[in-house]
């Protein structure tokens, strides 16, 4: 979409309640219930002249030229929504300014439609008063007031209302949840210590109510928990954020290394820092957790005093609860004993190696403790809510850098300090693994590896420290070694939710069976963070090795809804153009192709290019587009591709044969086993190596379909042996995509 100038519209904001949920629990249904919603919303929307500008799998942004078309087409779409598979919808509208940047619609209206359809819940018809104004004297609309809402970043308070035509569910006001802003109040020290005794006298109800009225066994419950960033109540606040936040963060740690426990993420959990949202809501949120932990902080020195609580999510009653005191030195053991009661209350059986790695004490040096503290709250702020852009570098953002920067100069200090605490070199490695990822910064790699073994040597249960050393391999392009330090991780703490991911990218083309499994464990620990829309991304190029379209269509799809950042998006896009030019849906890869390159990704220019001269016979245009290409990167690859465009369209002939030769030279030596250079033996009339080759590649990005098309092949083309090789391939493909989707079906995945 091209950018155009600012005008006023009624927006419309739909979003399937619970679809993550419904994505991890029953995927099969979470597909017919995405296929219901998209054919009901497009026929709506068509209906009352609307316009769909984004599509995000489970929800979309719509606008229309009257609010009235607005309203008459939200209660169409909810009444169609309302047959078997019924699609939980809420819905928002707003009117106000819109305009389009870089493929991508903007403007305040969005943001405030967006913020009214996050207070909504199944069957709502949520708007602004702006909405109201417009449909108020109209007969067939009635609307009820559910009062003023500050929402994020948006300046004043807006009036929802609520449609309350019959069959429409009206919500109460207590039970919105959504994007409000979060109110920080300061508490003066006598406040502290009423809050203090309020809790106390809270946690002494909630023992008595344990002990006397609740009862029931939770042995057959799944064992899910989330550690709910803890409250800060010390005096001195600022002072003691940082230990507040080590004090939750490596409990966490401790309870991962509990493998029949499944914590939540805590970059998942980050979000729900000084929330208002009750337990039952986060628990939804958070994919349908059993339970979830709570914890006060309150320090003055080297004294303090944590007040804890464990609640059945799905009752919302009190589990069990309690108040340590103690010495900041102690805060290790105490760590333990929380984890050792929190594996009882959830009927939990600890083996010795478990024992043995809780019971770790990271450090003595009570300095060295809250450096760590300091350092480890400066990586939640620099990387947990951190949204990478598609191309620049971590240099070109001033904030960040320097973010970074501080970080770093952080973990120095505490390794300054006690030089033999692991987690010190631990930290110090993931901040340079940050700044390498967000590079490029190639000789940053070495650093990473040393910082990492040094953390490994000084504790090798560390499983945080495996995984870095395992990427730092995976980048070197040591597959061996790779595996070889996640699975010991995988050993070490087996709900980790960085571990489960790294398998599940490692084992995408070799085994997606595997791949699968840990990537959709990857989401129920990781569900809502900025990582969750790469791991859908990942899970879409799995579901794309093996040739399960409409999947990989699914999770890209899902990538872009969840992401509000140009790095995964752009990976995303990259998938879909690849899905659909498999599917033979040469204007949906130009689409999405169109708006990679909006994004800065010239690598769907391939794809483009590929499109026009194998599927639309345009090989004229697919040489300009190879051209362009050309001219806007400096390290070029796949030029026979180029050359193919140029001989079908018959130019230039002497170019496309020194394109050919070059990429030919190249690929044999870099690449000596892949799709392409069987492609170009075959091309010249060697079918001996190109078949041999073919024999022995993997078939990934759904390539089976590819060379269905690809002209490479035409040599081949009417070849039995090449027919042969191409259904086995195609049937091996089928075979495993029906084994995982029998496993899923199964709850196996």
């Amino acid at each position: 979409m091209q950018n155009q100038r600012r005008h006023l519209a009624a927006i419309l904001f739909t979003d399937i309640v619970g679809y993550t949920a419904m994505m991890q629990q029953d995927e099969s249904k979470a597909v017919a219930v995405s296929k219901k919603y998209l054919s009901v919303l497009q026929t709506s929307v068509s209906e009352f002249e609307g316009e769909i500008l984004n599509d995000y799998g489970d929800g979309s942004l719509c606008s229309f030229p009257s609010a009235r078309d607005a309203i008459r087409c939200a209660i169409k779409i909810q009444q169609g929504l309302k047959q078997e598979p019924s699609v939980p919808l809420r819905i928002g509208l707003h009117i106000g300014e819109i305009f389009f940047e870089g493929g991508k619609v903007f403007g305040d209206g969005v943001n405030v439609a967006s913020r009214v359809q996050s207070l909504g819940q199944a069957n709502t018809i949520l708007f602004s008063g702006e909405i109201n104004n417009k449909i108020k004297n109209n007969t067939d609309f009635k609307s009820v007031s559910l009062g003023k809402f500050e929402f994020k970043n948006v300046d004043d308070p807006v009036e929802v209302f609520a449609l309350a035509n019959e069959g429409f569910t009206i919500p109460k006001r207590e039970q919105l949840g959504g994007k409000l802003k979060e109110t920080r109040r300061k508490y003066s020290s006598k406040k502290v210590i009423i809050i203090a005794a309020i809790a106390l006298l809270l946690i002494a109800a909630g023992f008595l109510y344990k002990n006397y009225f609740n009862k029931t066994s939770d042995s057959n419950k799944e064992k899910t928990i989330a550690i709910l960033p803890f409250k800060n109540i010390s005096i001195n606040k600022e002072e003691n954020e940082p230990f507040c936040v080590g004090v939750a963060l490596e409990l966490q740690k401790k309870v991962e290394l509990l493998g029949a426990l499944i914590p939540i993420a805590p970059q998942s959990v980050e979000r729900f820092r000084d929330t208002k949202m009750s337990i039952a809501d986060i628990a939804r949120d958070l994919g349908g957790i059993s339970y979830i932990l709570q914890g006060n902080v309150l320090r003055d020195k080297n004294r303090f005093k944590i007040f804890i609580s464990l609640v059945d999510a799905i009752s919302g009653k009190e589990k069990w609860s309690k108040e340590y005191s103690g010495e900041v030195d102690d805060i290790f053991v105490l760590q333990e004993n929380i984890a050792q009661k929190i594996a009882s209350e959830m009927q939990v059986s600890i083996t010795p190696d478990e024992q043995n790695r809780i019971s770790r004490v990271s450090t003595k040096n009570t300095k060295a403790l809250d450096a760590y503290n300091e350092a480890l709250n400066a990586y939640v702020t620099l990387v947990y809510t951190f949204q990478s852009t598609y191309s620049p570098s971590i240099v070109s953002n001033p904030k960040l850098y320097a973010d970074y920067l501080k970080t770093l100069s952080l973990c120095n200090r505490v390794l300054e300090l006690d030089s033999s605490m692991a987690e010190g070199y631990v930290l110090k490695a993931k901040t340079l693994l940050f700044k390498y990822k967000n590079g490029p910064f190639p000789g940053l790699l070495d650093s990473v590896m040393s910082v990492g073994q040094k953390a490994v040597s000084l504790n090798n249960n560390s499983a945080d420290a495996l995984i870095i050393l395992a990427s730092c391999y995976q980048n070197r392009g040591d597959q061996k070694s790779t595996e070889l330090f996640l699975q010991k991780g995988l050993a070490i703490s087996p709900n980790n939710f960085e571990v489960n991911w790294e398998l599940g990218k490692y084992y995408t083309v070799s085994d997606p069976e595997k791949s699968v499994r840990f990537l959709k464990k990857s989401l129920r620990l990781n569900p809502l963070s900025v990582w969750t829309p790469l791991v859908y991304q990942n899970l879409g190029n799995t579901y794309l090795t093996v040739c399960d379209f409409e999947k990989a269509e699914l999770c890209f799809k899902k990538t872009i809804a969840l992401s509000s950042n140009s790095s995964a998006t752009a990976f995303a896009i990259f998938g879909l153009a690849v899905t659909y030019q498999r599917m033979d849906k040469p204007d949906s890869v130009f689409k999405y192709a169109d708006w990679g390159i909006r994004l800065g990704d010239n690598n769907v220019i391939y794809f483009k290019a590929e499109t026009y001269c194998y599927l639309k016979n345009d090989c004229a245009k697919a040489a300009e587009l190879y051209e362009n290409l050309w001219n806007k990167i400096h390290e070029h690859n796949y030029e026979h591709r180029w050359a193919i465009a140029l001989w079908k369209a018959g130019k230039k002939p002497d170019l496309a044969q020194r394109l050919f030769d070059s990429s030919f030279a190249r690929e044999k030596v870099n690449h000596p086993i892949s799709y392409d250079l069987a492609g170009m033996y075959a091309y010249k009339g060697d079918k001996e190596n190109a078949y041999r080759i073919l024999k022995e590649i993997d078939w990934e990005w759904g390539m089976p379909y590819l060379i269905k098309i690809d002209p490479l092949f035409d040599n081949l083309r009417n070849d039995k042996e090449f027919k042969d090789l191409v259904q086995k391939a195609l049937d091996e493909k089928t075979k495993l995509r029906e084994k995982i989707q029998k496993m899923e079906d199964a709850g196996e995945l």
